[in-house]
């Protein structure tokens, strides 16, 4: 970001964590130098269908969004297992920042409709974390699955529900989830 300081853009950090506490080492550790917040109830990731982390989505001035949520690693430490080559997204964001390019098919393909699923896979997580953070674990279990169920490659959902569940989300349950997307064509990843 420092590489753009001149032309007023900012960059603002959102961890989809659902306990402050255990995202507090990474942000801590990554040592930022722009705004970071966490999002325990993953709000940012509903209202803009985010799938997988890190995501980037672009707004311009004047809120409006110029780039639609894109898998955009700030940097090559998972590109073996990603395949997502962090310099693609970086190139991207210079030719936004610097001469105003932006990938209007991307916007046109992104705001088409689509299934229900991901907004009901969604509602089922958001019912399945309230139900399960005022001790109503046992309710909670089927609204857990049928989210993932209905978004078998949402990361945000898959993952980010296995430490609510009681899963290590780097443990076994994770692995055997990256293993089934994985088979299925890693559909969360794209560049």
């Amino acid at each position: 970001m420092t590489e753009l300081a001149d032309h007023d853009v900012t960059a603002v950090a959102v961890s989809l964590d659902g306990d402050t506490e255990a995202a507090r080492p990474w942000l801590d550790e990554a040592s930022l130098s722009f705004p970071s917040v966490i999002d325990v109830n993953h709000v940012v990731g509903d209202w803009f269908g985010i799938v997988n982390v890190p995501t980037a989505v672009w707004f311009d001035e004047q809120g409006e969004m110029v780039r639609p949520p894109i898998i955009a690693p700030g940097d090559d430490r998972f590109r073996e297992f990603s395949g997502v080559d962090s310099a693609v997204h970086h190139a991207a964001l210079r030719r936004w920042v610097v001469e105003g390019d932006i990938d209007s098919e991307s916007m046109r393909r992104w705001s088409q409709p689509t299934s229900e699923a991901p907004a009901l896979a969604r509602a089922h997580r958001r019912v399945a974390a309230w139900l399960k953070r005022n001790g109503h674990a046992e309710a909670a279990t089927p609204h857990f699955a049928t989210a993932s169920e209905l978004a078998p490659d949402d990361w945000t959902i898959r993952r980010g529900s296995m430490p609510l569940q009681g899963a290590d989300p780097f443990g076994d349950e994770f692995f055997a989830f990256a293993v089934e997307w994985d088979a299925r064509g890693r559909n969360s990843y794209s560049e």
